[in-house]
């Protein structure tokens, strides 16, 4: 535990492990988010969920309103921070007021001096500074530019990132006339039914490859239950042609269910054709107001049964549903489990069920870290997070005798890199505690 002599000598240990960062939605520094206010810069990203749960909408509305002065909107702040200083997302803006504006503490004077300094993260030195400082030396996006421009070459990547397809854009937003032929323009092509369609995503994903796609992303989950059902041909082409024979219609949910479930097992066996692992949004959704059933990744179990010939990457370590994580990512060989996000939405939990994971499931399937960020300071944090709860884990076993000291190094060391380095085939060498 922290504190103690077992848990300080790992986290030292693993101080300067190298990671892959197996979930990010940040582009490069010229994406990168452009900041003219201390108090914004501070309180971006998942921590403005847990100040909106300890106020108001409007109060949030009205924090982050950087064209209202400082003195007005530090009020309505510090009354929701003050409930809400200790969480995990806090921790992370607490870590960058430390380590990024030699800040100690959130006070109406530092956020100040923030204003006075904050970080330009569109210059490259910086962005990637902040990168080789906490030692990330790949990350797996998840971002969204326009597939024209990235299809065709026009929007190229930085060398650190490897991109993920976006499929919700390819079957959960497939409502209308117009959906389904802007999926035809990305490459040039019409279409008039449903095979044609398929066809089309078919060589899109082929495109996506050849342009140095390794995998796919799915969040669906956000918006559907995560329960797909192997629906007919018949029963997607009756939607399919229904949208299609009236441009001004649009299919609403549950009727677009059939279709939507049937496009996504079509793309699951381009998955398998391609070799391209896919990456499934389950558990806790970001924002507030969510209903959290439907994202239980044991929905999945019949579908991870079926598609046994893909490589699922299960996200967000299913919070907080961990028994059912835990159960797939044992009972599979197809599924490994990853922690991104995770460290900071529960540490507690991040803590126990990795310190679980290390008993009951093979630990080369568990992937230890993804920022889950737009931010690189705010990844940053997350990962030093990430690494306490790690080393908080593996000290639990160490002192009770059933890991040695440099089995949990290496465990670590896997957790961080090596497993994710294996399983998307990224081509580092192994890190070897």
């Amino acid at each position: 535990m922290p504190g103690t002599p077992t848990y300080e000598r790992l986290r030292s240990d693993i101080a300067d492990t190298p990671v892959i960062d197996c979930h990010e939605h940040s582009g490069g520094p010229s994406e990168a988010p452009k900041y003219n206010d201390g108090l914004v810069s501070l309180i971006s990203g998942y921590v403005q969920s847990d100040l909106r749960s300890a106020s108001s909408d409007a109060d949030i509305d009205f924090m982050y309103d950087a064209s209202k002065p400082l003195d007005e909107r530090w009020p309505v702040f510090e009354r929701a921070w003050r409930q809400t200083e200790h969480t995990g997302y806090a921790r992370v803006t607490k870590w960058i007021l430390r380590e990024i504006y030699d800040e100690p503490e959130m006070t109406r004077e530092a956020v100040d001096r923030v204003s006075g300094k904050i970080i330009e993260l569109t210059d490259e030195g910086v962005y990637w500074d902040i990168l080789d400082k906490a030692g990330i030396r790949c990350r797996l996006q998840n971002i969204w530019p326009d597939p024209k421009a990235y299809l065709d070459g026009t929007y190229t990547l930085p060398e650190r990132d490897r991109f993920m397809i976006p499929l919700p854009i390819y079957h959960g937003t497939v409502r209308s006339f117009g959906s389904v032929l802007g999926v035809g323009e990305q490459i040039g092509a019409g279409i008039t039914s449903l095979d044609e369609y398929i066809d089309v995503c078919r060589r899109v994903f082929v495109r996506y490859k050849e342009r140095g796609a390794i995998g796919m992303k799915d969040q669906s989950a956000y918006g559907r239950t995560l329960n797909f059902e192997n629906a007919t041909r018949a029963d997607a082409e009756r939607l399919f042609n229904a949208m299609m024979d009236d441009p001004r219609s649009t299919l609403g949910w549950p009727e677009a269910k059939p279709l939507d479930d049937f496009l996504f097992h079509t793309f699951m066996r381009f998955a398998r054709d391609l070799g391209m692992p896919v990456q499934l949004h389950t558990g806790h959704m970001a924002g507030t107001r969510n209903e959290i059933s439907k994202t239980n990744a044991v929905r999945l179990t019949n579908f991870l049964e079926l598609h046994r010939d893909v490589q699922f990457d299960i996200f967000h370590a299913n919070w907080p549903y961990s028994g059912e994580l835990l159960f797939l990512g044992k009972n599979y060989p197809n599924v490994a489990l990853n922690f991104c996000w995770t460290n900071i939405i529960d540490p507690i939990y991040s803590q126990d069920v990795l310190a679980q994971a290390v008993t009951a499931v093979p630990h080369g399937k568990i992937f230890g870290f993804g920022g889950d960020y737009g931010g690189v300071e705010y990844a940053a944090g997350h990962l030093d997070i990430s690494r306490d709860n790690i080393a908080w884990a593996l000290a639990r076993h160490v002192d009770s005798g059933w890991l040695g000291h440099d089995e949990a190094k290496q465990i670590a060391a896997d957790w961080l890199f090596n497993n994710p380095n294996r399983f998307w085939r990224l081509g580092f060498d192994e890190v070897s505690a």
